[in-house]
């Protein structure tokens, strides 16, 4: 998975956006408020509380603007800002917390009505089964999961953003992978059982 937007890109609007660019600023803010808000809700359930915590911290960076330190990558910077914020506003209890739901996928409409049905149920189910084996992950293994395969994060970044050694997030995906590995091949067989 790519990012749409180049490091460069977001570098030069920062850069501009620290000067008091407000068309940068805004640029930024359409650009990553819905991935945001959609990372936030993943941390917490409470929908209402995310929103605000990504509003307030684009007043916040707009505010301190020239204060902010150059950054390599301004998605990064806000993703760790903002799983900070969320982190002190539930005093350190975010592990508790369990996520709702998995990004939403591009679905294809070029099919004739019936395929359409089809698929959709097919996609829904999938994704039904898919949220499902994720939320029986523990917390951490599922958001090393999220940040390296949904939004693209390095494991160096995974590491800075989590505040743990890069060999821990290595070893989180793996064993991440390797108990939805165990839980896809025990269904299966399961389901095989039944089957006969």
């Amino acid at each position: 998975m790519t990012s749409t937007f180049t490091h460069s890109e977001d570098k030069v609007l920062w850069q501009a956006f620290k000067q008091g660019d407000e068309v940068a600023f805004t640029t930024l803010y359409h650009r990553y408020v819905h991935v945001l808000y959609g990372y936030g809700k993943k941390l917490i359930s409470d929908e209402e509380a995310v929103q605000d915590m990504v509003q307030e911290l684009f007043i916040d960076i707009w505010q301190s603007k020239s204060r902010l330190a150059d950054v390599d990558s301004p998605k990064f910077y806000l993703f760790r800002a903002l799983r900070r914020r969320i982190h002190k506003s539930v005093n350190g209890n975010h592990h508790s917390q369990r996520w709702e739901n998995i990004d939403e996928g591009i679905h294809p409409v070029d099919f004739p009505k019936e395929y359409e049905i089809i698929e959709e149920e097919d996609f829904q189910r999938q994704k039904d089964e898919l949220n499902s084996w994720l939320k029986s992950l523990p917390v951490r293994q599922y958001e090393v999961l999220m940040l390296r395969y949904y939004q693209d994060f390095s494991y160096s970044e995974i590491s800075e953003i989590l505040s743990i050694n890069e060999q821990s997030v290595r070893n989180l995906i793996q064993r991440a992978v390797l108990k939805l590995r165990h839980l896809t091949t025990s269904i299966i067989f399961a389901g095989i059982f039944l089957f006969f």
